[in-house]
C-alpha cells in the first residue's frame, strides 16, 4: 500500500460496501477503503466516496456506452466531477464542468501514485484545478459532501471565475448537470 500523506478520514467503508465491490474493483482501491475509508486528499479536491450511493443517486448520470459498459463510481472532485473505475479502461473522470472526459491511468495505484507525488502540477494538468485552491482562499473549506459548482453553468454562459462558485451538494450538482447539458458519453 502507498501512503496519502495529506488524507482527512470522513468515515470508515461499511464491510458490505467493501463485500459488496470485492472483486468489481482494484484491490488497491479495497486498500484505500480499508485503510483510510472515506475521506478527502489532495488539498481537498478528491474525495474517496461510497459507490452504491453514487450508483443509486448519479448512476444514470455517468453515460457508459462503449467498451464493456461498466462505470463504477469511486470518487469525485471539489469541483463537481465524478471519478470511476471502467474495468475496460481504467481510472476515467467526467468533467460534467467542461463537458469532457479524461483518462487518469490504468489503475486506480497509477491516479492515485502521480497526484500525490506531483500535486498541484498533475491536478492542473488533468482536471483544470486551478480555481479550486482560489476558491478555497475566497469561500473557505468544503465539507465532504459539497462541490464547487459555476453558477451559472459553464455551458449555458457563465465564467470560469470565483465569483461565480457555490457550494452545492455534489450528488444534485451532478444530477443538475446532466439535466441541463445532457450525459456525456465515453
Amino acid at each position: 500500500m502507498f501512503e496519502i500523506a495529506d488524507f482527512v478520514p470522513h468515515a470508515p467503508v461499511e464491510l458490505d460496501v467493501i463485500a459488496r465491490f470485492r472483486g468489481r474493483v482494484p484491490d488497491e482501491l479495497i486498500a484505500i477503503w480499508e485503510q483510510y475509508g472515506y475521506g478527502t486528499f489532495a488539498d481537498g479536491f478528491l474525495r474517496v466516496i461510497n459507490p452504491s450511493l453514487y450508483e443509486a443517486e448519479v448512476g444514470d448520470c455517468i453515460g457508459k456506452t462503449q467498451g464493456d459498459g461498466i462505470a463504477i463510481p469511486i470518487m469525485v472532485t471539489g469541483l463537481g466531477d465524478l471519478i470511476t473505475w471502467e474495468p475496460s479502461v481504467g481510472v476515467i473522470a467526467i468533467l460534467y464542468r467542461e463537458g469532457r472526459t479524461v483518462g487518469l491511468g490504468s489503475t486506480v495505484r497509477t491516479f492515485v501514485r502521480l497526484t500525490v507525488l506531483d500535486g498541484a502540477e498533475e491536478l492542473s494538468e488533468t482536471f483544470n484545478w486551478d480555481v479550486f485552491p482560489e476558491a478555497i482562499a475566497a469561500h473557505g473549506e468544503l465539507p465532504y459532501d459539497k462541490s464547487f459548482i459555476f453558477v451559472p453553468l459553464l455551458s449555458l454562459g457563465g465564467s470560469a471565475t470565483v465569483e461565480n462558485l457555490q457550494v452545492r451538494d455534489t450528488i444534485t450538482a451532478i444530477q443538475m448537470m446532466v439535466e441541463l447539458q445532457g450525459v456525456i458519453g465515453h
